[in-house]
């Protein structure tokens, strides 16, 4: 739908338009919120779309925003927001990268019991790709933790063999030096499903006193982008993202494990280029 402000509240999470000549309510959710409050003004003229649900504020009824196709100022004339353009600036951007790292560590968990606790990767899963998706190298090891016994809440989420993690895990120096020589020499776009595994990363670069080998700029996060571009406001897993891409496949995750994380990973994030370029 298409109609102008007409009224918007002080703090800008709701507004007002008149529609048959009545005045109708819409709120933003937080997320729309964070993004659009600053952009929306009384007289703008907007292209939005609602979802189903609805909410009282005070005495009225207001439908939520879905999300936002265009915003427009009429006086002067400038489009403060347009879907389409973001989707093309979007797919320029994506694209443009020689090499992708799809990235995925398993973390430690705290105890049952409350106490101290600091997260660590303990397990390193990763593809490198080609820009057209050709695997150059694939990585899955252990790591060592600082923490002298991992919880026995991680041993179950994780299903691990401790006999075989404690044979081969490897020292968090050796992923360090293992890792920097990946980024050296093909200097790729990290991709990451969701925020946890860049700030798990971050982290472990403060506990064991390094250098961080990457910054925000180095990554994609997939999650966010499939977001972004197809106007979702909830967060979706992953592998309920693979089955979106792939619905006749009936894929369960069996395991928690990192290196599983990246190819799927690796395979949506492929089929997403197939979708923008569409």
């Amino acid at each position: 739908m298409k109609h102008f402000i007409y009224k918007i509240s002080p703090k800008k999470d709701y507004f007002f338009c008149m529609i048959e000549g009545r005045r109708v309510g819409f709120y933003l959710t937080r997320s729309l919120y964070k993004v659009f409050s600053e952009h929306l003004e009384e007289g703008y003229l907007i292209d939005f779309e609602i979802s189903d649900y609805t909410k009282r504020i005070g005495r009225t009824k207001f439908h939520q925003v879905s999300h936002f196709n265009t915003i427009e100022s009429v006086k002067p004339y400038a489009v403060i927001y347009d879907i389409e353009k973001l989707r093309l600036e979007m797919r320029n951007v994506i694209t443009q990268y020689d090499h992708y790292l799809f990235v995925d560590f398993e973390m430690t968990m705290p105890g049952y019991s409350r106490g101290p606790f600091q997260v660590e990767i303990i397990q390193f899963g990763a593809s490198l790709t080609d820009k057209d998706g050709n695997t150059i190298l694939d990585r899955n090891y252990y790591i060592k933790p600082l923490a002298r016994r991992l919880s026995l809440r991680t041993i179950r989420f994780l299903d691990l063999d401790l006999d075989e993690f404690n044979a081969n895990s490897k020292p968090y120096d050796y992923f360090y030096m293992d890792f920097k020589n990946i980024l050296d020499t093909y200097q790729p776009k990290i991709v990451v499903w969701g925020k946890n595994d860049i700030v798990a990363l971050n982290e472990s670069y403060k506990l064991h006193d390094l250098l961080p080998l990457t910054n925000e700029y180095d990554f994609f996060d997939l999650l966010t982008l499939h977001k972004d571009y197809f106007n979702l406001n909830q967060d979706i897993g992953l592998f309920k993202a693979y089955e979106t891409y792939f619905p006749q496949k009936d894929v369960k995750q069996q395991k928690h494990n990192a290196k599983d994380d990246a190819n799927i990973t690796k395979t949506i994030f492929f089929e997403f280029l197939k979708e923008i370029k569409e």
